[in-house]
């Protein structure tokens, strides 16, 4: 007769197995929701329905939808976002930048772009857009840029977050007002004009600013 194991006399953590799943349905199901009915139709209702569970487990996670939609986008394409650390630090913004753009003509891009539009009228929309979705990667790419200036690779008189504004800010127009296509052409056009005045252009260094 076998001998129980350890593992197998201790008792079993209530909740957790039910409580990943519980998340996994929700988050599938904001997934599969916003292909179908768009952002501005869904409800966490919906969700909740869809995934099988009660309003108040979506609500005991997610404060509102928004941040459910991104943490949802997140679970699928958060490695895209990240940068390389394996290539100079121009070349690896150049390279992720690429990939944002492929991401924002599909429908992370309309979801994007509604969560800022619904921001206006909506604070806590804008707020999860600002805490959920662009704080993480400005952490991520400032201190990237940070460490390309103390390296030399950048001017150190410019701060992080300028450089950064001027890189995304152009993406995020072309994908709120729709002007015209976002395309990996106009990231290479944005680092062709952008790109002479992050670097040094002669031999001669300016003053690093005090900080």
């Amino acid at each position: 007769m076998k001998t129980p194991s350890q593992a197998d006399m201790e008792p079993r953590k209530p909740g957790r197995p039910r409580s990943d799943e519980a998340r996994r349905a929700i988050l599938d199901s904001t997934f599969a929701l916003l292909n179908e009915v768009g952002f501005n139709e869904l409800s966490m209702e919906g969700i909740a329905a869809q995934a099988g569970v009660s309003k108040a487990t979506v609500y005991r996670w997610w404060p509102n939808k928004a941040v459910l939609v991104i943490d949802a986008f997140l679970r699928a394409v958060e490695p895209e976002l990240h940068f390389t650390h394996s290539e100079p630090t121009l070349q690896s913004i150049r390279a992720q930048m690429t990939r944002l753009v492929n991401m924002f003509v599909g429908p992370l891009g309309r979801t994007i772009a509604a969560v800022i539009g619904a921001g206006q009228s909506e604070p806590e929309m804008l707020e999860a857009f600002r805490e959920h979705w662009l704080a993480v990667r400005r952490l991520e790419a400032r201190e990237l840029v940070r460490n390309a200036q103390a390296a030399g690779e950048i001017r150190p008189d410019i701060p992080p977050d300028t450089i950064l504004d001027m890189l995304y800010g152009a993406l995020y127009f072309r994908l709120l007002v729709r002007h015209a296509p976002l395309s990996g052409d106009f990231v290479e056009d944005i680092f062709r004009l952008i790109t002479p005045g992050m670097i040094y252009q002669s031999t001669s260094r300016p003053a690093r600013l005090p900080e």
